[in-house]
């Protein structure tokens, strides 16, 4: 057990030279896609504003419990929160919102308080964490797994939430890497901010230009 335990550490480690070699010869890009909501359904569009509120749960539910301690990893986990409605606490159980989509939550949550920790190292005045009123956005960790675009039905599948159709996929160049994303809520709409790579090569090429463009852009509709 101990040996399976030491190889596959050793592999996580070996794709991670692989990837951070890899993207020295690569450019990062941002794209963002609009979900159409003409074409989602009621249940689906219902089930887009709980995700967001679910965020928003387990988030007041990290800093209620344990952000004093950094948040141990493991509360990921958790399945049910306390949700204060008015005067009372009532139970809320965590439908949508994935592991992955919880760890990013803690990890944010994580570096909020270093930040604040290292600024009170520096004599400056600073508050504590604070509860929030609503969540607008929602990290998306790893493409094949929390989410998938698909080029021919231009349609996204958010894990856990199923298939959308999307306007502005075709921005986003053919040979490239797909990893992060972030999905958006803005004026009731719905927009997903995609992290692609594309080679360094084909950038000063399509630019037709000697420089290489080493900063990351973004695309509206």
């Amino acid at each position: 057990m101990a040996n399976i335990l030491i190889e596959k550490n050793e592999m996580i480690r070996n794709k991670g030279r692989e990837t951070r070699n890899k993207r020295k010869a690569q450019t990062a890009k941002s794209f963002e896609i609009k979900i159409d909501k003409s074409k989602v359904s009621k249940e689906k569009l219902s089930n887009l504003q709980r995700l967001f509120l679910e965020g928003k749960w387990f988030t007041n539910y990290i800093i209620s419990n344990s952000i004093t301690d950094l948040v141990p990893y493991r509360d990921y986990k958790v399945n049910k929160v306390n949700v204060k409605v008015k005067d009372k606490f009532e139970e809320r159980e965590l439908m949508l919102l994935s592991s992955q989509m919880k760890q990013h939550i803690i990890k944010r949550l994580q570096n909020n308080v270093k930040t604040l920790h290292e600024l009170s190292k520096k004599g400056k005045k600073v508050g504590k964490i604070k509860y929030i009123k609503s969540l607008h956005s929602v990290f998306l960790m790893q493409y094949g797994n929390t989410y998938i675009l698909d080029r021919k039905t231009r349609t996204l599948h958010i894990q856990g939430l199923g298939d959308f159709k999307v306007i502005g996929l075709e921005q986003i160049p053919n040979a490239c890497d797909i990893t992060t994303a972030n999905l958006i809520e803005r004026n009731d709409d719905y927009f997903l901010h995609v992290t692609v790579y594309v080679p360094k090569e084909e950038e000063v090429h399509n630019r037709k230009a000697t420089g290489i463009d080493l900063g990351v852009s973004f695309k509206r509709l």
